[in-house]
């Protein structure tokens, strides 16, 4: 394949209309990034540490780039959110990336406003989408809330209920506020209509005061009123910011405070999940050392069945349990595609996804009727090995 063709391939997008012919509802390897995934929690993979990421205590874990962390944290927060009885911890992504920072990390109180930006949009994102949970608060309770919500949400309450009266579901707010809360099972209309009726009606002012209490407010209500066992501080996105990507070791400057606060905050039944990457690793585990804070450390890990497993599931979620792999779509010859695959590349979720994608790229662009073929999956690992392997490595030596 030349330069020219292998641009127009990696440009190409699949229309819903040809997964539909091969028998799939959608592309399930299009989302490399995580939290735009809105069919994520239909093929999560079981690892061992997602029970560190949901405990009651602090930790951090560890993965290279694409190995996995954001998935984690998304997988985590829409668990939470599972209104099946017993006192589920309440999630607050804070995603370091997107917060509207200028270059230099944030301050202690920087973080504490930022934080209660993060966990009013994350509120009322899930409450619209489980309205029951503020419907059972006491009166007291509810005017407290909306006062929270006021003084947290960097738009008016009004602008977001108008928002969610307009298009009648609560996936509306998933772009303006928490992507990540793209919740499974919405309420049936009449219940977010009385959702922003009741929220609507409240003639309650935003608090004031400063940002440690008002965020100790929050997490008063969210425990208590609302019934949630703890608080998970969700931290992502370290990564992401291009100071970092130049000099990993100021990543540090932009969680230490958290992690200092997380001694505090242990009393207070909060407890922070540090989602990093593995090459600041040393200057993290080296910081809670000498400052004395409790903390796990845990490592994100895939192998061959891991991966293999992963994209299995995607292909099962997509064909409404049909296919149980892409065998399914594949000519006799080829067999085992998925092991095909891990075998060739490096162990990570994101490679693995896009050298699978790659192939069905590949199987499109034949612009023939047939089925998925050994000179498809040959093509997008020679792709892999040619273009995204060399760019691994060269990661790895820089770290």
């Amino acid at each position: 394949m030349n330069a020219l063709e292998d641009n127009h391939l990696s440009a190409q997008t699949l229309s819903a209309d040809w997964f539909r012919r091969i028998g799939l509802r959608f592309d399930p390897y299009v989302h490399l990034e995580a939290s735009s995934d809105p069919h994520l929690s239909e093929y999560t993979v079981n690892l061992d540490i997602f029970r560190t990421a949901w405990d009651a205590a602090s930790a951090v874990i560890f993965a290279p780039p694409g190995g996995g962390k954001t998935a984690m944290r998304v997988a985590v927060t829409r668990t939470c959110w599972y209104d099946i009885g017993g006192a589920y911890p309440f999630p607050l992504p804070y995603n370091l990336g997107a917060a509207p920072l200028i270059g230099a990390p944030p301050t202690a109180a920087q973080h504490l406003r930022l934080l209660l930006e993060a966990g009013t949009c994350a509120l009322l994102t899930g409450l619209a989408f489980r309205p029951e949970r503020l419907l059972r608060a006491a009166p007291a309770d509810i005017r407290a809330i909306v006062g929270l919500l006021r003084a947290g949400l960097p738009g008016p309450l009004e602008y977001y209920l108008d928002v969610l009266r307009e298009t009648g579901t609560p996936a509306g707010l998933t772009p303006l506020l928490e992507r990540t809360y793209a919740l499974t099972a919405p309420p049936l209309p009449e219940a977010l209509r009385r959702f922003c009726d009741i929220v609507g009606r409240i003639d309650a002012d935003a608090m004031r005061g400063q940002p440690e209490d008002l965020f100790s407010t929050f997490v008063d209500l969210t425990t208590s009123a609302l019934g949630f066992g703890h608080v998970l501080i969700l931290i992502d996105g370290v990564d992401a910011i291009y100071e970092n990507q130049a000099d990993n070791r100021l990543a540090l400057q932009w969680v230490a405070d958290l992690c200092d606060y997380s001694k505090m905050w242990r009393e207070r039944n909060v407890f922070i999940k540090l989602f990093a990457p593995d090459i600041i690793e040393p200057h993290i585990a080296g910081y809670l050392q000498t400052h004395a804070i409790a903390a796990q450390i845990a490592r994100i890990v895939w192998d061959p069945d891991l991966l293999a497993e992963l994209l299995r599931k995607r292909i099962f979620a997509a064909s409404d349990g049909r296919f149980e792999s892409l065998d399914a779509i594949s000519t006799p010859a080829l067999t085992d595609v998925e092991r095909q695959i891990v075998a060739a590349i490096t162990p990570l979720p994101r490679v693995a996804l896009q050298v699978t994608r790659r192939a069905l790229l590949h199987y499109a662009a034949r612009m023939e009727e047939g089925q998925l073929d050994e000179d498809d999956i040959r093509c997008a690992i020679n792709w892999y090995q040619f273009h995204a392997a060399p760019r691994l490595q060269g990661s790895a030596s820089r770290a």
